[in-house]
């Protein structure tokens, strides 16, 4: 028998219960009357279904509620629920225990680290990246920094960072420039990688460099300042991105960035003349600066050689609101004033400081400002040559010596008979050494392959203060501590330093 046939009224009413099912499913609403069926068989009401929550979700909200009490237990639970979820649920797990400051710890951070370390490879970039922040700023928080001024991290973090390391070397033209950035943050911060990590990022982000957004170029330079090492096209390429962008741009950024150029030397008239155009109108005047990042602003112009008096000018107007507090911008203040008054005294005149504030600050910095400190190696180099000084020019001899004017100079030959304290009257001659204190190291293809060793430049601060030493009338002299070692023997030595004396200007009476 032929089966019976539906007429069209009732196929239609069967496509349009259809319909309503499937965009009740899609919006996540049961059917009328419908029992979900969930583990074991059992079913379950709609309403009641709404308000489950799975293991790893009632994990994550009971983070919003942690006390010392139920600290401990948390620690347990987290710690044995990690094997079990995914990549991205792991990731969401660490972030909030780090948000979480009872259970902010060094025996959780190192559970942490150690049930995530294999599975790394399984982890997306992005969540890398956000596990690799968390973890930095974690051990930030717990940890104190050693003698380098590297953070310390234990053996199950240092593993990690290590596992990262490997994994992210893999992946650097994959990673969005975002990440690439903010990881390239994270191993400068925990010392993990190195020169040879970061020269694997310079030419990662230099195949992509007009991709980069302004504050991701930003953060990505200020991991290389933080490394101790530069590449000059990223750095001169930032500065044409800020050049072109300096309207967009936070004035935080714009802050951030041009420390790094000073701090590597990179100078760019262009930019300068946008900064100082844009700046005084905006982030000075408004208040987006404080009064401490205002002069820090201005003395990077100083380190970098580069001048805007309009800049120059609102900065100084701004300080009769705002008084300055932070030791260190009082060093940079009296250093702006010794570069305004004697590189562009004609129009520093109209708002030069008074000869009491400028004493004030003469004083502050000497007792304040402090050199970067040279390793023990280079302390005993440094010994060695005032030794040697001493035997070839007629003067007493100091290490570590404290001008009149403020900065420090390695090594100086002083005629009056002070040593460590600073005379009234400049040093017959003053030697700086450049050594790792003083130099910064590069990550160009073209100048590593050029010469034996890595290449290097001075850092910006350190030339800028010889400059300023060399204005004010003070004879210098600056050799490297490889040209050092590199002479055979105290005569070779000796001679050595006789003829770059008479190179800088010091009489024959005086040498010996």
């Amino acid at each position: 028998q032929e089966p019976a046939k539906k007429d069209t009224s009732s196929v239609l009413s069967f496509l349009q219960h259809a319909q309503d099912n499937v965009a009740r499913s899609r919006a996540g609403i049961a059917r009328p009357g419908a029992l979900p069926v969930v583990s074991g068989g059992v079913a379950v009401p709609g309403a009641v279904m709404a308000e489950m929550v799975t293991p790893w979700q009632a994990l994550c909200n009971s983070l919003q509620n942690v006390t010392p009490a139920n600290a401990a237990d948390l620690e347990k639970e987290i710690v044995a629920s990690l094997p079990k979820l995914e990549p991205r649920q792991a990731t969401e797990l660490v972030v909030k225990s780090h948000g979480a400051d009872p259970l902010r710890n060094a025996s959780l951070l190192d559970e942490l680290t150690r049930a995530l370390v294999v599975p790394i490879p399984r982890f997306r970039s992005s969540d890398l990246t956000r596990l690799a922040e968390a973890f930095c700023s974690w051990t930030l928080s717990i940890s104190s920094a050693g003698d380098d001024n590297r953070v310390r991290l234990s053996e199950a973090v240092k593993n990690y960072f290590n596992g990262l390391y490997a994994e992210v070397s893999l992946r650097l033209m994959d990673m969005a420039l975002g990440d690439l950035a903010r990881v390239a943050q994270v191993f400068a911060t925990v010392g993990v990688g190195g020169t040879k990590l970061f020269a694997s990022i310079a030419r990662a982000s230099g195949a992509r460099m007009d991709r980069f957004t302004p504050g991701e170029l930003v953060t990505l330079v200020t991991a290389f300042e933080k490394e101790g090492c530069f590449q000059t096209a990223l750095y001169e390429g930032l500065a044409r991105c800020l050049k072109a962008n300096v309207r967009d741009v936070t004035p935080k950024d714009i802050l951030r960035a041009m420390v790094s150029l000073a701090s590597c030397g990179i100078r760019d008239e262009g930019l300068a003349l946008a900064i100082g155009d844009h700046l005084p109108k905006t982030a000075i005047a408004d208040g987006a600066f404080t009064m401490e990042e205002s002069v820090t602003l201005a003395w990077t112009f100083c380190v970098l050689d580069l001048h805007h008096d309009e800049l120059f000018r609102a900065v100084f107007a701004k300080m009769e609101d705002s008084p300055l507090q932070e030791s260190q911008t009082l060093c940079q203040l009296y250093e702006i004033h010794l570069t305004l008054s004697k590189f562009h005294g004609t129009s520093y005149k109209d708002y030069e400081l008074d000869d009491e504030t400028v004493q004030s600050l003469r004083t502050h910095y000497r007792k304040n400002y402090v050199k970067v400190k040279p390793a023990r190696s280079s302390e005993r180099l440094h010994a060695d040559i005032a030794d040697a000084l001493q035997q070839v020019v007629d003067a007493s001899v100091a290490t570590a010596y404290s001008t009149s004017l403020g900065p420090m100079v390695d090594i100086a030959a002083v005629a009056s008979k002070s040593r460590r304290s600073s005379s009234s009257s400049m040093p017959v001659v003053a030697i700086d050494i450049d050594g790792p204190h003083s130099l910064i190291r590069s990550m160009d293809p073209l100048e590593n392959s050029a010469v034996a060793g890595p290449a290097t430049r001075v850092r910006g601060e350190v030339g800028f203060r010889r400059r300023l030493l060399q204005k004010c009338g003070m004879t210098m002299v600056v050799f490297s501590e490889d040209k050092w070692r590199g002479l055979d023997g105290s005569r070779d030595r000796r001679e050595f330093l006789r003829r770059v004396l008479r190179g800088a200007g010091v009489s024959r009476d005086r040498l010996l």
